[in-house]
Order: C-alpha cells, then structure tokens, then sequence
C-alpha cells in the first residue's frame, strides 16, 4: 500500500512539474515570436579568469526582429557593435546567428542543447546546456532570466568551458 501511495505522489509531483514546464515554456515561446523591436539600456559584466576585477560596460542595446542587433557601449569608452545577418566574416556570421537565435526563441528549440524550464522568485530561468556540437566545446550553459509578470528578458548569463562567465542585466 505504501509503495502504491508513493507511486501515486511521485507520479502527481512528475505531472504537476511537467504540467508547469510546459505552461512556462508556452510563455516564454509566445514571447518570442511575438517580439519584433527592443530597445533598452544594458549593463554587462565580464568575469575572465586572468583578471581579478570584472569587466564592466553599459549602454543601450537595440533589436529588431529583420536581423538587425546595436549594441551602443557608453562606458567604459564609446563604441557601437553592429550585428546583422549578411556579413561575410565565418565568425561574425556565428555571432550574428548565435545571438539571434537567443533574441528570437530559436535556441530553444536547437537539437543540440538541452533546454531546463524553472520559475524562481518571480521570475522565470531558461537554462540552455550544449549536449552536441561545437558550442558544447566552449560553452558550459547559457542561462536568460525573464520577468514571469512581463515575460521580457531581464538578464543572460554565459557561463563558458574556461570559467569565464559573462551576465548582462536589460533594464
């Protein structure tokens, strides 16, 4: 009887967690192919393993949904990162795919990586772990932090192989 009852607890836990997986992941999906424009200030810091401070930027990112990507650095120097679809450049071209395919929910669904749903403190935690292919080599996981009352993206964190690790916060 105790087994039965435990299967029957475990096997109700397992439905309710799948159960808010999925409503979560149809939330942050809607998000995304919903979204078409950002604009918004940035900060960004750069944990790198030969140095003992971080790396801090700030600026004003800008999106939009055709390809194009600004990242509009203010600190600590002015400079402007242009990002599109149609460079040349092989590791542009990597950039440019790999960031887009955060900003338009497609990593989400790449074979390749191993997607983890979680609602924490009012927010929601995508956590995007590489399983196969060339990121797995440099990338431990990527994780985007959205606000569960907007669903808008408030903070992604790129833990690499290295130990480095890099987090911008949107505001």
């Amino acid at each position: 009887m105790k087994n039965k009852l435990f299967l029957v607890t475990f096997n109700l836990m397992t439905l309710f967690i799948f159960s808010q997986n999925i409503s979560i992941e149809e939330k942050i999906n809607s998000h995304f192919s919903s979204l078409t424009k950002i604009e918004c200030q940035y900060q960004q810091e750069k944990y790198l393993s030969m140095l003992k401070e971080p790396l801090i930027s700030t600026g004003i990112f800008k999106y939009n949904k055709d390809g194009e990507i600004s990242w509009n650095q203010q600190t600590p120097f002015k400079e402007i990162f242009l990002i599109n679809q149609d460079t040349d450049k092989k590791f542009d071209m990597y950039i440019s795919k790999f960031i887009m395919s955060i900003l338009s929910g497609d990593i989400l669904h790449d074979k390749k990586l191993f997607v983890e749903y979680l609602e924490e403190g009012g927010n929601y935690i995508v956590i995007i772990t590489p399983v196969k292919g060339a990121m797995k080599k440099k990338i431990e996981n990527i994780s985007l932090t959205f606000n569960s009352h907007e669903i808008s993206l408030n903070k992604l964190e790129i833990n690499s192989k290295d130990q480095d690790i890099t987090i911008i916060n949107f505001y």
